[in-house]
């Protein structure tokens, strides 16, 4: 049986959901109904979907087995709240808010419900970081001892949209993604964050910053490095970064979505899945099976909440240009 899906926001994320990726998932998922207080954004939606511009009223009609909730990140825990308080099943959208206390309070939410809320985090399931992941487990190299992260791209100007109104436009939209990937490569937990944003006089975010450079002390004594950027004049590396996993007799090496290993003088180039599927995809796939299968997802609140609250630790630390110290749940914000 189909997973009955709700789409909560139409707007530019919304969007490529309701018309790439929700298409790509027939075979186990159906979009049933969609919300956006936009009407003329619900002209466009396919014959057979209901359609509303409000929450409570979409609920009042239709129980979902899942929903998407693609709405703008100040929206995330009032929607959130709203679902889980109706016993619906809820598949966000990163961030999982856009402040620490409005993250702390869809703590609380779900605490209280004791729901099912997975985050959007949808580099964790592109294919060459499932196969890093499961290389680096295997122990072949020893332990991971040091990463490195490069992220740098050409960034349209999408100032109308929601990155334009981010005050941290790099750490909010993207880097949260590449410390996510750090966290589940090296399977260690920030300690200590030092951050230097800095915007760029060609970038169309003017004075915002939209490069940054990190370090992090990790737990283990693992050492993270990040330089990224959405302010280049030219992309060179795909999203999800390239990366150096430093092990005790080699280095793991993602490059241009290819992934190798370093031992001994010699690079040999490791095999990934043969699939041409897009990681969103992936990523519903495992929110419809922890369902049916009664468990947590993968990206559950309770793990992404670490990757938020690093992003927002080093938020801090740029702005007081001060090394913070990560802050876990339950921790005054």
């Amino acid at each position: 049986m189909k997973t009955r899906i709700m789409m909560l926001g139409l707007g530019n994320f919304g969007i490529s959901w309701a018309s790439s990726i929700l298409p790509a998932c027939a075979d186990f998922a159906e979009l049933v109904a969609v919300v956006d207080r936009k009407k003329e954004r619900l002209e466009g939606v396919p014959e057979g979907v209901q359609r509303f511009q409000d929450i409570e009223e979409a609920l009042q009609m239709i129980h979902p087995d899942l929903a998407i909730n693609a709405t703008p990140p100040y929206a995330h825990t009032n929607t959130n709240r709203i679902l889980l308080e109706h016993h619906v099943p809820v598949l966000c959208e990163k961030p999982i808010a856009d402040t620490r206390e409005d993250a702390l309070a869809a703590a609380n939410v779900l605490a209280k419900t004791r729901g099912f809320l997975m985050i959007g985090e949808n580099y964790r399931f592109s294919p060459v970081m499932r196969a890093a992941h499961a290389f680096l487990r295997q122990g072949d190299i020893g332990k991971v001892r040091h990463v490195r992260c490069h992220f740098c791209h050409h960034h349209a100007d999408y100032s109308m949209y929601y990155h334009g109104s981010l005050s941290h436009p790099l750490l909010e939209d993207v880097t949260i993604h590449h410390l996510d990937l750090a966290r589940y490569l090296s399977g260690q937990e920030p300690l200590q964050v030092w951050c230097h944003e800095f915007p760029a006089a060609y970038s169309w975010y003017g004075k915002k910053p939209a490069s940054a450079c990190i370090v992090t002390e990790m737990t283990d004594d693992v050492v993270f490095e990040y330089t990224g950027s959405l302010a280049s004049p030219e992309s060179s590396t795909p999203w999800n970064g390239n990366w150096e996993i430093v092990c005790d007799t080699g280095i793991l090496l993602i490059r241009e979505n290819q992934l190798s290993v370093l031992c001994g003088g010699t690079a040999q180039a490791l095999p990934i899945p043969d699939e041409d599927v897009a990681s969103r995809v992936s990523m519903l796939r495992e929110a419809c099976l922890a369902l049916a299968e009664e468990r947590k997802g993968e990206t559950d609140f309770s793990d992404n909440l670490h990757s938020f609250l690093w992003m927002r630790d080093a938020i801090d630390a740029s702005v007081t240009q001060q090394k913070v110290s990560c802050r876990k749940e339950g921790q005054n914000p």
